[in-house]
């Protein structure tokens, strides 16, 4: 996590400085904001590829085709065509090989229902696409969550759910739609999750854990939408 902060970090470091340096005619003849831009879609793509999300791999691709459409024949098609290709390609690239959820669950939950209370269970995989869900939590011995939603809006509370070991584990995979977390504040959350054209969101978040807190990853993907975690 550190790693991939810094090297973020510096790419809009230097993104910065060519910008402030080629308005003094340094670059007078090569356009570095969209060389710099190009190089940030390459590394959104190369970083989406072992996760298999073709939302971060074809999307950045449809954006360079559209920057330099005046090299390619490919005016006819830009920008709109382009990009709703892309859009929906990754749509049936998804349905048809969609990504395994990291564990298996003791339970798979319906889709296509709406709303649902569930307890008992300790390994759950929940997912929703083009709908909204809410799901409640409810365990004496939560272990790991697979959430995935796309196109939609997935709320999962967590907030009567326990945890008896030391640790647990939350796989979120979210695309074009919005995640919503409710965590208990006792718990000891880290977020590593990675994002590409996404955001990550902490409400309330206790400043120092306390220091028998189970400790509870966030993981997973947030490509073309939010995730927002609320501690209560």
């Amino acid at each position: 996590m550190k790693n991939r902060n810094y090297f973020w970090g510096i790419v809009f470091i230097l993104a910065a400085v060519f910008v402030l340096l080629s308005n003094f005619g340094l670059f007078h003849n090569i356009n570095m904001t969209k060389i710099l831009f190009t190089i940030l879609l390459l590394c959104i793509m190369v970083k989406n590829v072992p996760c298999r999300n073709f939302y971060g791999i074809l999307i950045p691709a449809a954006i360079i085709v559209i920057m330099y459409d005046d090299f390619l024949p490919v005016r006819m098609f830009t920008p709109f065509p382009v990009l709703a290709a892309a859009i929906f390609g990754s749509i049936g690239l998804s349905f048809l090989f969609p990504n395994q959820p990291p564990f298996k669950p003791d339970i798979d939950f319906d889709p296509g229902s709406v709303s649902g209370k569930h307890s008992g269970e300790s390994d759950v995989h929940c997912s929703t696409s083009f709908a909204g869900t809410t799901k409640y939590f409810e365990t004496e011995n939560f272990r790991r969550a697979y959430l995935k939603c796309s196109f939609g809006a997935l709320k999962a509370y967590f907030d009567h759910a326990r945890i008896q070991g030391a640790s647990a584990e939350i796989y979120v995979e979210n695309s074009f739609g919005e995640t919503t977390l409710f965590l208990p504040k006792e718990w000891n959350v880290t977020v590593t999750a990675t994002t590409s054209f996404g955001d990550i969101t902490e409400v309330h978040k206790p400043p120092v854990p306390m220091a028998d807190a189970p400790v509870v990853s966030v993981r997973g993907n947030i490509s073309f939408g939010d995730c927002k975690i609320f501690y209560i």
